[in-house]
C-alpha cells in the first residue's frame, strides 16, 4: 500500500487537473498528515463521519509522524451520508482537504 505525503498530493494535481486519479484510483492508500490536518484531526475528533473514517486508520510512528488510512469509498460514503462534499472545518488551504473534496460523495445508491 502506498503512502503518499501533502506533497505528493500538491503534485498530482499541479500536474494535471485530474492528477488525482492515480491516487485515488489505489482505492486504499496511507497519507502522511501534516502538522495542521493533525491539528483539525485532533480537535474535530469524530463529531463527523469523515473525520471518524479518518481515525479508523490512524496510526503514529515513534518518531510522531502520523498517517491516516483513505478508503475512498469509506470517506465517499461518509460524506454523502451526511450531505457534505467537504471535510468540515478543515482548512481548505490543506491537501487533506483537496484530497477529500476530489474523492467526494458517493454520487449513486449501491442498495437497490
Amino acid at each position: 500500500m502506498n503512502t503518499y505525503t501533502s506533497d505528493d498530493v500538491a503534485k498530482a494535481h499541479e500536474e494535471c487537473p485530474s492528477g488525482l486519479c492515480d491516487i485515488t484510483d489505489e482505492c486504499h492508500f496511507r497519507y502522511q498528515l501534516t502538522e495542521g490536518e493533525q491539528g483539525w484531526l485532533d480537535w474535530i475528533g469524530d463529531r463527523y463521519s469523515v473525520a471518524t473514517e479518518l481515525w479508523k486508520g490512524y496510526q503514529e510512528d515513534d518518531d510522531g509522524t502520523a498517517t491516516v488510512l483513505i478508503d475512498t469509498y469509506a470517506i465517499g460514503e461518509a460524506l454523502k451520508n451526511e450531505g457534505l462534499d467537504r471535510a468540515p472545518c478543515l482548512s481548505e488551504d490543506t491537501e487533506l482537504a483537496y484530497l477529500i473534496w476530489f474523492i467526494g460523495p458517493n454520487e449513486y445508491d449501491t442498495e437497490e
